[in-house]
């Protein structure tokens, strides 16, 4: 068996802020009892995040840049990685949490979308992508170090785990103050680990229902091997034709960053093909073991699928207004949450409706714009601007931002408009924020909604 202990080590798996082990501690946290945030500071962190806050951001940019390289994965240890290291990493936060339950859900890590579901039902969520951090980047912006790198990790890693693809991520504009010193690659679960098997089998109860979070984003991407792709670019307001061929604004965000790389991104003599995005894109395979699994252990298998994330945002959204419906009450109001920027415990126990958003960028906006028509009139609204580093062509300027939220009663519980988007201490401070405009309240039964009811909401996205 894997010494849980061991594989708990920040330095060996994935960062602690990443989708999986976020989502994995926080939906334990909702079902455990013991809520937790995204985001577990210090204290000492937060007086050093406040005061980077008060320098010029190049300087807080650089500071944390230090810090991930600081806390990046060792190439060579990264290739000697099991897979059931990672899942048991991710199981081990499960360990607090008593009980069998009806619904387990498994598949995409979408962030707040799926964190909001899981809380929802009341269920444990098992990610299919795991990410890793590799000490080592691009600092010329250029697709040969990253290349070489992510590539190298990725066989090793292949060659003895045959449960996993990999995914060697490259986006020089989401990511640009990050990839110059680090390399992302990821790993997707294409088959059913012992970890996932031996804990479905003790969690689920007889009879329950394993669900698999199916997202259906698709990107561009460049086959290396039977198991091994490369991405360049990432969602958000930039397409992924736009990534390799390359326009003026890219080449401004470009110039104003300090790179001297020009153009788009690509592989030479090889064309990309259409395939499941890096993020969010569910893999084939895993959701093929998990039914066998089902029907051969007597469980029933269900499949929700949408196009991307948005969908399973709405969802979310309308299967807290549904629970609230059934509690006899009203929701208090809406909070608009952004990428890392959410919190399922707080959601709940406050009696709000969550719209997460993917990022800070043009396609978020527009899907605000279409969802705010279903806020309840007369009701607060809670906007979480994304706090981050990057500024990006496709970012929505904070004017833009309070334009979508025109004729609503709106507070701002995040990036504060004179730092935003790099306002650093709200990192944390937004849930504080929320948590004093949107006090909990008494808790009201039925507290979780059962899953023929959320099936029952999907034609409704």
């Amino acid at each position: 068996m894997v010494d849980r202990n061991k594989v708990m080590n920040r330095k060996v798996f994935e960062s602690a802020e990443s989708a999986s082990p976020v989502l994995t501690r926080l939906i334990a946290g909702v079902l455990s009892g013991h809520p937790e945030t995204v985001f577990n500071f210090s204290e000492l962190e937060k007086v050093g995040l406040a005061l980077l806050n008060r320098l010029p951001v190049s300087i807080a940019r650089a500071v944390v840049r230090l810090q991930f390289q600081w806390t990046a994965l060792p190439p060579l240890e990264a290739e000697e990685l099991q897979v059931e290291q990672l899942v048991a990493a991710r199981l081990a936060d499960y360990d607090g949490v008593d009980g069998q339950f009806d619904t387990i859900l498994v598949g995409g890590a979408m962030g707040g979308a799926t964190a909001h579901l899981a809380a929802v039902l009341g269920a444990p969520f098992l990610p299919q992508p795991f990410i890793l951090g590799l000490r080592g980047g691009s600092p010329e912006d250029e697709v040969p170090p990253h290349l070489a790198l992510t590539s190298r990790v990725a066989e090793r890693i292949l060659d003895r785990n045959p449960e996993v693809m990999a995914i060697g991520h490259f986006d020089p504009i989401h990511d640009g103050w990050l990839t110059r010193v680090v390399s992302h690659l990821r790993l997707k679960l294409i088959d059913l680990p012992r970890g996932y098997r031996e804990f479905l089998l003790n969690k689920l109860k007889p009879g329950g229902t394993i669900v698999y979070l199916d997202c259906g984003a698709r990107w561009l991407h460049y086959k290396l091997d039977a198991r091994e792709v490369y991405q360049i670019g990432g969602w958000g307001g930039i397409s992924p034709e736009e990534f390799i061929e390359g326009s003026e604004r890219i080449d401004r965000a470009l110039e104003e960053s300090g790179s001297n790389h020009r153009g788009g991104w690509g592989i030479p003599d090889q064309s990309p093909v259409e395939g499941p995005e890096s993020e969010w894109g569910s893999e084939p395979g895993l959701d093929q073991a998990l039914e066998i699994f089902a029907r051969e252990h007597g469980y029933g298998f269900e499949r929700i699928t949408f196009d991307d994330p948005q969908g399973f945002s709405r969802l979310a959204f309308i299967a807290h207004e549904e629970l609230y419906r059934r509690q006899g009450r009203e929701a208090e109001g809406v909070v608009v949450e952004t990428f890392t920027q959410y919190d399922p415990q707080l959601v709940l126990s406050s009696g709000l409706l969550p719209l997460w958003l993917i990022f800070n960028t043009t396609d978020s906006r527009e899907f605000l714009e279409t969802q705010r028509q279903f806020f309840p009139r007369g009701k607060p609204v809670y906007f979480s601007g994304l706090v981050t580093l990057s500024r990006t062509p496709d970012m929505v300027p904070w004017e833009g931002w309070a334009q979508a939220l025109v004729g609503f009663s709106w507070t701002s519980i995040g990036a504060r408009s004179s730092r935003y988007p790099e306002d650093l201490i709200s990192l944390w401070r937004w849930s504080e924020r929320l948590r004093d405009l949107a006090p909990p309240l008494e808790t009201v039964k039925p507290s979780t909604l059962p899953f023929s009811a959320l099936l029952d909401l999907i034609p409704q996205v």
